[in-house]
């Protein structure tokens, strides 16, 4: 074989080694499921929390419906839809909502293949969950989903922030917190992967644009924090977000706060932002 031929073979091969890798592999990259422990369910039962099963086109999904510490005569004030980070689980929201305003209820939202459901991720299947559950909490319930709609807010971590936004896009929800939210995927990988790999991204998640039609609803009222200290999801990101919508999106840097300890850190204030959100006032 001419040399020409070989060396054009071998950069055809250093070339397309990453990109078969990144294609083949790439949910494995973004997402983290993990299964339940037994202190999940201890949590559970101690929140009085029930499971609520519901089917999607990944098969049989598991939500947790927490009802509010202080009983309510008809529906909840307020119901969060709660989406965690990529490697947490829907139950994790418990180690906090204890604190949090007790006429609040919850429900907690996993994704396919994360704690008790089937399947495999990716964002359009995300966002059928999030709308199958809502189904299931309304039939809970015994009421509709537009007698419920009023009563519904989102809260989301990191890639839960995503969810969070498209389960709001989806049903027309207008209140949120977020934290550690980032621009799209596609800039993520363009941190993670460098140009032009990011374009192979298959999981186009796109804040900009699930904010964008949240906040152009009328009374929209978002929250975002974001630790300044974030070395997953730069801190930009989040004020990108927020800067775009000025009028319906409050901006809150956390200084020292990293990713993953975020919620720790400031989790009193996520209680009260959440608070003044449904109360109508922008904190």
């Amino acid at each position: 074989m001419p040399l020409w031929k070989r060396l054009l073979r071998l950069g055809a091969i250093v070339v397309l080694t990453p990109v078969i890798f990144l294609l083949s592999c790439q949910s494995s990259l973004i997402y983290h499921p993990n299964p339940y422990r037994a202190e999940h369910e201890a949590l559970l039962h101690a929140a009085k929390g029930e499971r609520l099963h519901f089917e999607t086109s990944q098969g049989r999904q598991t939500a947790f419906y927490i009802p509010p510490r202080t009983p309510a005569s008809g529906l909840p004030q307020t119901v969060w839809l709660c989406f965690a980070g990529n490697g947490s689980l829907a139950l994790d929201w418990l180690y906090d909502t204890e604190t949090w305003d007790d006429r609040f209820a919850y429900l907690l939202i996993d994704y396919p293949s994360y704690g008790e459901c089937a399947g495999i991720p990716n964002p359009a299947r995300i966002r059928e969950s999030g709308k199958a559950a809502v189904e299931a909490l309304v039939q809970h319930l015994h009421t509709s989903q537009a007698e419920l709609l009023p009563h519904l807010a989102v809260l989301g971590h990191s890639l839960g922030a995503a969810a969070a936004l498209m389960a709001a896009d989806n049903l027309d929800i207008r209140r949120g917190v977020l934290m550690s939210p980032f621009t799209t995927m596609t800039d993520m990988g363009r941190i993670v992967l460098g140009w032009p790999l990011c374009y192979l991204n298959q999981h186009r998640f796109d804040n900009r644009k699930t904010l964008g039609h949240v906040a152009a609803r009328a009374g929209a009222r978002i929250v975002i924090f974001h630790g300044a200290e974030d070395e997953v999801i730069p801190v930009r990101m989040g004020r990108e977000l927020a800067a775009a919508h000025p009028q319906v999106v409050t901006f809150h840097e956390v200084p020292g706060g990293r990713h993953n300890d975020l919620l720790d850190l400031i989790s009193p204030q996520i209680g009260r932002a959440m608070a003044e959100v449904v109360a109508g006032t922008m904190p």
